[in-house]
């Protein structure tokens, strides 16, 4: 066996290990246990193969503000929603090397949990790890973005939530990818949502109302706009509090969550993940899981911009 077929193969059986691990940090066994409990049991639509979806954390774990208490908790969250209904076969790796090609490859969908920092860039000790593949940090971490970008394109799919908006901040492709790139949270308590499409499969959980939600709430800049998105939901100013600071728009579009493709590849953001206990709500984990299912390719959803 090659020693580039071996990495491979060894990466993979880690892999496939970190589905059995328990989920990182703080998450509690009481916490555990509501989050299965609420996670939904069934999906709205059968798989039309087998799935499997990859739940990505940042290897920047100490950087990450939401490392003690979301992070654990949603990573647990993801990995029950493919347990519990069989909708897919989660793996769980904060490894740069799953976005190697071959890797990669193995992979319907990439479920980005509050991933934020450059975790696309290899560290020194990635370059020496993978050496196999005899690339210096420069052309290492071109092929990963390559690789990457190529996997959407011909139909991978991605569900970003929260902050991984601010992940790869100085790749600019990225933030091209996501449709916008954060801009600050000036409100961090409870807002007004509308859902701008409420007969949109992704938004079936909510039963096509409006609801209200204690969050940290995110404002977006560019490239977010319109016209390159199909925004799903946003922030009803009209039931806001909008005299909090740090508001920057001047347009009251305040979009939290939108769908867009590339390529053959489907991706979905939505800004809901900052508070532990939305991973334990029944409406946002059959919100999610709806968005996994489009994601990886079974749920058929609009996602061309109105």
């Amino acid at each position: 066996m090659t020693t580039h077929r071996a990495l491979a193969v060894a990466l993979a059986a880690i892999a496939m290990l970190a589905v059995a691990l328990p989920a990182r940090g703080d998450l509690t066994k009481q916490q555990a246990e509501k989050i299965r409990a609420a996670a939904p049991s069934e999906v709205r639509v059968t798989p039309k193969k087998p799935r499997r979806v990859l739940i990505w954390n940042t290897p920047f774990m100490e950087q990450s503000p939401h490392k003690g208490y979301t992070i654990p908790q949603a990573e647990y969250a993801m990995r029950t929603l493919g347990e519990k209904t069989g909708a897919f076969e989660p793996v769980v790796s904060d490894d740069v090397a799953m976005f190697l090609p071959e890797n990669l490859k193995r992979f319907d969908a990439i479920v980005m949990n509050n991933s934020n920092g450059p975790w696309i860039t290899p560290t020194d000790e990635d370059v020496r790890r993978l050496k196999a593949h005899g690339q210096d940090k420069e052309s290492l971490d071109r092929l990963l973005k390559e690789s990457f970008m190529d996997w959407v394109r011909a139909g991978g799919g991605i569900v970003a939530y929260h902050h991984a908006i601010a992940g790869n901040k100085d790749w600019a492709e990225f933030q091209e990818l996501l449709g916008a790139s954060f801009w600050g949270h000036p409100w961090n308590e409870e807002v007004g949502i509308k859902l701008e499409e409420p007969q949109h499969p992704l938004l079936a959980a909510f039963g096509g109302k409006d609801f209200r939600l204690v969050e940290e709430v995110f404002q977006f800049r560019d490239p977010y706009s319109r016209e390159k998105l199909r925004v799903l939901m946003s922030l009803d100013t009209e039931a806001t509090n909008m005299s909090v600071p740090w508001i920057h728009r001047t347009d009251n579009d305040f979009a939290l969550a939108w769908v867009k493709r590339v390529g053959e590849g489907r991706v979905f953001y939505c800004a809901i993940g900052h508070r532990t206990e939305h991973w334990w709500n029944p409406t946002i984990l059959e919100f999610y899981l709806d968005a996994i299912q489009f994601a990886a390719g079974d749920l058929e959803a609009p996602a061309d911009p109105r």
